[in-house]
């Protein structure tokens, strides 16, 4: 507790902790804050900017923001991850001999508004993540989470640094994109960019470029491509006077810089909720789009099946490709892996190739936007993130610290599902909570055996998926899991051994992940 006067004395209560994600590029109308929130970012890098004042955010920092500011949020990285802990604020008296709790009028901490400036962030950022993680198990108003928290207070008030301010030449750059997000709509030059930071123009273009990866100019043009984002989707607004509205002086470069910048042009995004779309992929984008409420009948998918011979694979992907063209889509939507028929798939429609990223929500938020669904995917996010909380609490019941392993059986090899860098084992290993088997890498997406050279391990629940593979190679795999060292297994001896469909491949949209999810709960239930 803080004192504030005589008997009085100021408390922070911890009302509820939440992740949070904003996407790249993603600048949001002017927000006024509902309520006093602590701010820690764990991942990305981008500006915050507070009443108009721009600071530089990067991970284990923090901000404390009060009721009535007002923020924007810009991420310069695939995305910004934080934590936002919803603070109500109270003041305890003593009165008469007795204490008193009220919510009205309660003084300010001693929590400084804006960045907080800490000497052992990492050690923060530690605590917040072990107290979302237990606000997952318990209810906010739990004893001992009340208490973690007034802990991770203490240690805020006595624990702020004394570092001095970054250089100055970094300051005044925060300083020019403050400027520029405040005064984007008119017409701003590089003089004025330059004087603001206190440097030579030459200076500030050079500082400001390997500072940011990009030109004064670049950026500003991003800030005033996603603020007409807004305007395109109002009605009353042609193309010239969005253009015009947002700082461009031509209608032509803006249309240009726009598709540049999203991947469409101003026309069909206006139009984006009413595409034909067409998905190329191996990341189950149609069923991305499917639980975006989008109808996409035709998928092209060009992964090259090993089992296959060169001549095969190339007669598929021709046979897929004359298909497509017959569909004839307003928006083809790729993956990476599409990206050596992007010539190809262009001369049939537009098409965008999403950039790879293991963060499945990344991809599915971009996705999103091209056909004008933000919305829904946010709301699909949101229920997915409390079945998680919701299957988490029954596997623990039913699981506990027992292990689960995951195996893939293809094309003459055992893969080992891992701990990290996959949407399947994110959803398996942290969300959920299971534990992994003796076998799985703990720092590697996967790692694969030869027939027959799997090592002995112990699992108590292992889930195999085959690979549709030629009929001849199946009595290879029988054998394999049928030798001395398989039957040894404690999951084999348990019977506690599954078959399952393509996890793997489903776990890259909600759908899938909602599926699996099932699959698990229906096995232990």
């Amino acid at each position: 507790m803080v004192p504030v006067s005589g008997h009085e004395y100021s408390l922070l209560l911890l009302s509820s902790i939440r992740k949070r994600r904003y996407q790249k590029w993603n600048i949001l109308q002017t927000r006024h804050i509902p309520g006093d929130m602590l701010f820690v970012v764990t991942q990305g890098n981008g500006h915050l900017c507070i009443d108009k004042q721009a600071f530089q955010i990067y991970p284990r920092q923090s901000y404390f923001l009060t009721q009535g500011m007002s923020i924007e949020v810009m991420s310069e990285s695939e995305l910004i991850e934080f934590y936002i802990m919803i603070i109500k604020r109270v003041t305890i008296s003593k009165r008469k001999g007795g204490w008193s709790l009220s919510n009205e009028g309660a003084s300010p901490s001693l929590l400084q508004t804006g960045r907080i400036q800490l000497k052992n962030a990492k050690q923060m950022l530690e605590v917040v993540e072990q107290l979302y993680e237990e606000s997952r198990k318990k209810w906010v108003d739990d004893t001992d989470l009340q208490l973690k928290f007034q802990s991770l207070i203490h240690c805020i008030v006595h624990d702020q640094s004394d570092q001095g301010e970054k250089e100055e030449a970094s300051k005044g750059i925060d300083q020019s994109i403050g400027y520029m997000l405040k005064h984007f709509r008119h017409k701003i030059k590089l003089e004025t960019l330059s004087d603001i930071a206190g440097l030579t123009p030459t200076s500030y273009s050079r500082s400001f470029k390997k500072t940011k990866r990009m030109s004064p100019v670049e950026y500003l043009n991003h800030i005033r491509i996603d603020s007409s984002k807004q305007l395109l989707q109002q009605q009353e607004f042609s193309i010239k006077d969005v253009s015009t509205s947002v700082g461009f002086g031509n209608e032509f470069y803006f249309s240009r810089t726009f598709k540049n910048t999203v991947g469409i042009s101003p026309t069909m995004y206006v139009k984006r909720r009413q595409l034909k779309i067409a998905v190329a992929s191996c990341f189950r984008y149609k069923d991305c789009l499917h639980s975006l409420g989008v109808d996409a009948p035709f998928e092209m998918n060009g992964y090259r099946h090993l089992e296959l011979g060169v001549e095969e694979n190339k007669r598929l992907i021709q046979v897929q490709l004359t298909e497509l063209r017959k569909y004839r889509p307003d928006l083809i939507i790729a993956d990476y892996r599409h990206l050596p028929f992007y010539e190809q798939l262009k001369q049939i429609s537009p098409t965008v190739i999403i950039n790879f990223t293991m963060d499945w929500r990344i991809n599915y938020m971009r996705i999103a936007e091209l056909v004008g669904r933000e919305e829904e995917a946010r709301q699909n996010c949101s229920q997915l993130e409390l079945r998680v909380k919701y299957a988490r609490n029954l596997l623990t019941q039913t699981i506990g610290n027992r292990t689960v392993s995951i195996i893939r059986l293809y094309s003459g090899k055992i893969r080992v599902q891992g701990l990290v860098d996959h949407p399947l084992s994110n959803l398996l290993y942290s969300e959920l909570g299971l534990k992994p088997g003796s076998c799985v890498p703990l720092n590697e997406r996967t790692k694969e055996f030869a027939l027959g050279s799997l090592p002995p391990f112990e699992t108590d629940y292992l889930f195999i998926y085959k690979h549709p593979i030629q009929s001849e190679e199946t009595d290879i795999f029988s054998g394999v899991l049928k030798g001395t060292s398989w039957n040894a297994m404690k999951a084999v001896r348990n019977n506690q051994t599954r078959m399952i469909p393509n996890w793997i491949s489903m776990s890259w949209a909600p759908i899938g992940q909602n599926q699996i999810i099932d699959d698990l709960l229906q096995w232990k239930a």
